[in-house]
């Protein structure tokens, strides 16, 4: 094999593993509409009750509407400034002035979870760096498009979020 030919294909070989990791760890999804995907064990659904969720529950593909203890050890963050849960596809969110918000988690570039800052009122993604305000608004790309943002009711006697 001559020398011009073994470069070549040690090139394309590893622009091959940089397009496949990339494909791997980068989701299609443009659509950040919550479905009944749930990362924390709470498994929503209409009418299912579990620990921490409350009520007629519901979280599925364009639809909200639940309702988290926040009495429940798996929602205790929310009883502090700046702390944030994921609880489905939705990050619910206490800000530092001590407002609960709820968006979509997946950035709408390419559909990676995006992380709260409550030091810089953002949320971010870490994958391609767009930003997004406390309401979901594209503050910077490549996202060119808002997170769907849903509405909180905080319930202070019975120390319970309605999320939807």
């Amino acid at each position: 094999m001559e020398r011009k030919e073994f470069l070549s294909l040690v090139g394309v070989s590893v622009g091959a593993v940089i397009l496949q990791s990339c494909l791997s760890g980068c989701s299609n999804s443009s659509d950040p509409t919550p479905s009944n995907n749930n990362n924390n064990g709470n498994t929503g659904g209409t009418g299912g009750t579990t620990t921490g969720l409350t009520g007629n529950n519901t979280i599925s593909k364009g639809t909200i509407n639940f309702t988290l203890d926040l009495t429940s050890s798996s929602f205790a963050d929310l009883k502090t400034d700046g702390k944030a849960i994921v609880t489905g596809d939705v990050i619910v969110a206490r800000t530092k002035a001590g407002n609960y918000i709820a968006v979509a988690k997946a950035c709408t570039h390419q559909g990676t979870t995006v992380d709260f800052q409550a030091d810089n009122n953002r949320f971010n993604c870490s994958n391609h760096g767009s930003n997004f305000d406390l309401t979901g608004k594209v503050i910077n790309g490549p996202a060119a498009s808002p997170l769907t943002q849903f509405s909180t009711s905080f319930d202070s006697a019975k120390n319970t979020l309605k999320v939807s």
